[in-house]
């Protein structure tokens, strides 16, 4: 990882600890701020998987997946922009499952990473355990708006926290250990 994407990843790991200080300050008012930041930042993925593709990935053996995910994400972040107006529990559990879904990944992630011996496992499996428990105290709390912003804002700061441990942590290379900044 260069300097700059260090420097970025420790940014916006910062101004997501920021958000979700602002989101819980206040729960009951900022529900609306929850479903604008989820959609926001799946738009922003998929975009940035869209312009991956088209610049390095459509050469790329399996590349295709990549605009398929990145076309299916941009459908997900249109669909969570609708959410203004239906019930409260429809968008928790919309957020419940995202989460859970989020922890399969993250836990088969790090299944795979620990039978290849990578030592980023324990940080898979400890970000996918956090996804799980945020997703069933979603689903615990479904009817309790204030509950369900506290955890979201919960998750978003374990996020933050977890990009910028990303940022310092060494990265192994075919010629050693380099230091992370």
């Amino acid at each position: 990882m260069t300097k700059a994407r260090r420097a970025v990843n420790i940014i916006t790991g910062l101004f997501m600890i920021a958000g979700a200080l602002v989101l819980a300050i206040d729960a009951d008012q900022t529900y609306p701020a929850v479903i604008i930041i989820l959609g926001l930042s799946l738009f922003i993925a998929s975009f940035r998987s869209i312009i991956y593709y088209f610049s390095m990935a459509r050469y790329m053996v399996g590349g295709r997946m990549i605009l398929y995910r990145a076309v299916i994400m941009l459908d997900i972040a249109l669909f969570t922009f609708s959410l203004t107006k239906v019930p409260l529990y429809c968008v928790v559990l919309y957020l419940a499952w995202i989460h859970i879904f989020a922890a399969f990944v993250d836990i088969m992630r790090a299944v795979e990473s620990k039978r290849l011996r990578a030592p980023s496992w324990r940080m898979n499996f400890a970000t996918g355990l956090v996804n799980l428990c945020i997703g069933v105290l979603c689903l615990v709390f479904i009817q309790n708006v204030a509950a369900a912003v506290l955890i979201y804002s919960l998750g978003l700061a374990y996020a933050g926290v977890s990009r910028i441990i990303q940022a310092f942590r060494r990265n192994r290379t075919l010629y050693g250990d380099v230091p992370a900044v």
